[in-house]
């Protein structure tokens, strides 16, 4: 009997242990920020946040809404990775095939049902090794950049911390740690805030419990018209108002193919 590809990887969730040093180095940074890598931190957030996780892993590889270069989308990766969310393929796999499929029922992984310490950060270490099942991400499994990144993920995430660190612990600190850690509470707020029924309002009726939460646009971007991603998955724009604006998706037009 001919071998599938799923029985070709070990498929398995995201290792966090990047999760906990994050968390020190990041309180650190903030503890002795040196004003003078503002710039390179807030590039640092676009790359990370904006590039890696909301444009590549979010938008690109779980909603395929757009298209881009190949070296586009290994950089775009490679931002997505050191955001220690896991590799292209975890992160996918519970996005596409779990949290929009089950929104907000027992099946979504980090639904605020469950407590909002559970949506925020809980969840990363209830999930069971090989307990989401690959079969609703069959294209990334097709996909050898995909899966490099998914097999090599620990490899790609601690080397490049640590080959930054040794080019210049300042530089690692305030330029690449702290955007991490900005970008990883961003999206623990995205799963656990934009799910909470007070907090915003609707343009879609959807069956989840998705919000649009203004207030959040200053660090959430255009991720924080969250409603407007549930009701329409396939459209690369999450601003449905002209005032609702999507920066992500400005980036999105200078990368994607025409």
């Amino acid at each position: 009997m001919e071998t599938s590809i799923t029985d070709k990887i070990k498929f398995y969730m995201p290792l966090y242990l990047g999760v906990v040093p994050m968390q020190f180095f990041g309180i650190y940074s903030l503890y002795t920020y040196n004003f003078n890598y503002i710039w390179l931190t807030i590039l640092g957030y676009v790359c990370f946040m904006m590039l890696g996780v909301a444009a590549c892993y979010h938008r690109m590889l779980s909603h395929k809404s757009y298209e881009t270069s190949r070296f586009m989308k290994l950089l775009t990766m490679w931002f997505g990775a050191m955001s220690s969310q896991g590799s292209p393929i975890s992160w996918v796999t519970i996005h596409r095939g779990y949290h929009h499929r089950y929104a907000d029922t027992d099946r979504d992984p980090h639904s605020p049902e469950h407590g909002f310490w559970h949506s925020y950060i809980g969840w990363m270490f209830k999930l069971r090794v090989g307990g989401m099942n690959p079969k609703y991400i069959p294209d990334l499994l097709r996909d050898k950049d995909c899966l490099f990144f998914h097999k090599y993920y620990n490899e790609i995430l601690f080397g490049s911390h640590l080959l930054l660190i040794l080019i210049s612990f300042d530089f690692w600190l305030y330029a690449v740690l702290l955007p991490v850690f900005i970008t990883f509470h961003s999206y623990s707020i995205n799963t656990s805030v934009n799910h909470y029924t007070k907090f915003g309002y609707k343009n879609y009726e959807t069956k989840d419990n998705g919000l649009n939460v203004v207030w959040l646009f200053p660090l959430l971007l255009g991720e924080a018209w969250h409603n407007n991603h549930h009701g329409n998955t396939k459209s690369a724009t999450f601003g449905k108002n002209k005032w609702e604006l999507d920066p992500t998706y400005w980036l999105i037009k200078l990368i994607k193919k025409s």
